[in-house]
């Protein structure tokens, strides 16, 4: 590992930058204290002064990355491979039960079990708006989602789905054909409530 001192590193430009903008100020403070009418400047005061710009010039560059680059990410979010919660949603209520059933079957078959779980998400949240029991609510999280499923104690099952979304959309967890088949047992039994 090489010890030596590198002048090549960020900081250390920075630093370079720092002192280069310090004695610039420095002098141009001489040049005034030359004028009978200036009173001359403590240290402290140009090294603030110099801080200050810094900081300064740093919170512009950031607030101009953000509205350069911001957009940008917003579109690259949509893009990815992860669908947004709403997104769903509006898949649910565009679908039919036994559409999303068969989707999260076509998917099962292709052995993307993640996929196939999220489908069976959505099939339970598609059942719990034609029962009634919980109709369709884009602002509804997944939190409050089993909130609300915690007063229907017949299909607490249904809890398993949720936290498997949970984990699958935002924790990017991988779903086994063991998990899978967990989930699918429990929207059997969410299927089979009756009111």
């Amino acid at each position: 590992m090489n010890t030596s001192f590198e002048k090549i590193g960020w900081r250390w430009q920075i630093d370079r930058l720092q002192q280069q903008l310090g004695e610039w100020i420095e002098v141009r403070m001489r040049s005034i204290d030359a004028l009978p009418s200036a009173d001359p400047l403590p240290a402290w005061v140009s090294v603030f002064l110099v801080r200050l710009s810094w900081l300064l010039l740093a919170g512009l560059l950031l607030w101009f990355s953000y509205r350069v680059l911001y957009p940008y990410y917003q579109q690259w979010l949509v893009k990815s491979k992860h669908i947004k919660l709403s997104s769903d949603r509006s898949i649910v209520q565009a679908s039919t039960v036994p559409e999303l059933l068969a989707k999260s079957q076509q998917f099962q078959q292709e052995g993307d079990y993640t996929q196939a779980a999220r489908w069976l998400y959505l099939a339970m949240l598609q059942r719990l708006n034609d029962t009634k029991l919980v109709p369709h609510q884009p602002s509804l999280t997944d939190r409050e989602y089993l909130k609300l499923l915690d007063t229907f104690p017949a299909i607490q099952s249904g809890n398993l789905l949720i936290s498997t979304h949970e984990q699958i959309h935002f924790g990017d967890a991988i779903v086994t054909a063991a998990d899978f088949d967990r989930c699918q047992q429990a929207v059997k039994e969410v299927m089979s409530y009756e009111l």
